[in-house]
């Protein structure tokens, strides 16, 4: 086996375990945001409430 061949292999394992980890970085990003959303929305609609009782 060639030294060309052996550095293919490892330059296509790194790109390969590099974009799975900024896949998975990228799902947590977008769960972190629509929790963040969801307590606004819900701060939202508690001061909605408030303001139609007050």
């Amino acid at each position: 086996m060639e030294i060309t061949q052996i550095l293919g292999y490892i330059g296509f394992a790194l790109i390969y375990f590099i974009s799975l980890y900024y896949v998975g970085l990228n799902h947590w990003i977008v769960i972190e945001h629509n929790k963040i959303y969801k307590e606004f929305d819900a701060i939202k609609a508690e001061i909605a409430q408030l303001k139609k009782t007050a």
